[in-house]
């Protein structure tokens, strides 16, 4: 099965009884068709709950038009999702089979997007009705259609980048948009601690132009250099503009909604290991270091280092990153409104 890499995206000009192929279709050929599934594909289907789904709300829109389809099999209402065949190979165990198809059907799907433009998406596994972790709603309340006037002004720029978060089904995309409104605050809030710093050493009575007191200015400035990785400003943007008890409170509401202690669990996450421990003094730190820590994996695919490490763009580990967007969503919400004028 394949499908559009936005899962809600068009796939008309392929779905409307039109067949791609690759190769010749000839006996003893080897070739690969993209079409709508096969009646045994959908009869495999069929018990499916998203295939279900699917299917009903095709009836309910031939119902709605009022279309005389009295007389056609219920076979003909079937939800068809779009699939990838290769036919012709003579690979002898499945393994092998499997293992060739694969290899190219992957080259078949770039071909696809690179010559008619089409995003296309090899599934893994059976999709689900409503991606996990989307229906969350964190304070939810139905405020209906009248609502009152801004009491402040937002930074326009980080409420855009928040926008295309919003604005997107990607998860990668939507993690990296609120990750960039945390990040846009970066360099303010780590030179605003290294005034602090300063100030500290200025406002001593006992402060004067000799050398001891200048090594100290010397030696804070060095240090803040040093010291100013972007996991420790990312720590400072969360401590300055989020109360760790309201992050404290989100992360178990959260949690009670998965039924799963995704976040307080110690786990191991490409290559290291994260744990958020509901505690002052910790949640913040720990929690900078695991936006961090998936930051840098969706970001960075340079081949130094081992595959096993990285993110790959497969639907599971997909879904895994859905489940991280609502801490970074929640983290940017609370910046956007604490900037604000």
């Amino acid at each position: 099965m394949i499908t559009s890499g936005n899962r809600y995206g068009s796939l008309l000009n392929i779905r409307r009884g039109q067949k791609i192929t690759f190769g010749d279709p000839e006996p003893g050929s080897v070739y690969v068709v993209v079409s709508k599934a096969s009646s045994d594909y959908k009869n495999y289907l069929r018990f499916n709950e998203y295939f279900v789904m699917r299917t009903l709300d095709r009836m309910k829109i031939i119902s709605r038009h009022g279309r005389d389809d009295q007389d056609k099999d219920i076979g003909a209402y079937l939800y068809a999702p779009l699939t990838i065949k290769v036919c012709g190979l003579s690979e002898i165990t499945p393994e092998k089979l499997a293992e060739k198809a694969s290899e190219i059907i992957e080259g078949c799907i770039f071909n696809i997007s690179c010559l008619k433009g089409i995003a296309l998406v090899l599934e893994e596994e059976l999709p689900h009705r409503q991606p996990i972790g989307d229906d969350f709603k964190y304070e939810d309340h139905d405020f209906g259609t009248e609502l009152l006037l801004p009491r402040s002004s937002v930074n326009r720029d980080v409420a855009r980048l928040y926008q295309r978060g919003m604005a997107v089904e990607d998860p990668i995309t939507q993690f990296l948009s609120y990750y960039q409104v945390l990040e846009y605050y970066f360099l303010s809030v780590s030179d605003e601690e290294l005034y602090r710093i300063l100030r500290t050493i200025y406002n001593n009575p006992g402060f004067n132009s000799s050398p001891k007191y200048l090594d100290k200015v010397i030696q804070s400035t060095l240090n803040h250099k040093r010291e100013s990785d972007e996991t420790e400003m990312l720590k400072l943007v969360i401590s300055k503009h989020v109360p760790e008890d309201d992050l404290i409170k989100f992360i178990d509401a959260y949690e009670e909604h998965l039924k799963e202690k995704l976040f307080t669990k110690k786990r191991k996450m490409f290559g290291e290991f994260t744990e958020v421990r509901l505690n002052a003094g910790h949640v913040i730190g720990n929690a900078a270091k695991r936006v961090k820590l998936i930051r840098n994996a969706l970001v960075h695919s340079s081949d130094r280092y081992n595959r096993n490490e990285n993110f790959l763009p497969t639907r599971q580990a997909e879904q895994e990153i859905r489940k991280e967007v609502p801490l970074v969503k929640f983290l940017a919400e609370k910046v956007i409104i604490s900037t604000a004028q």
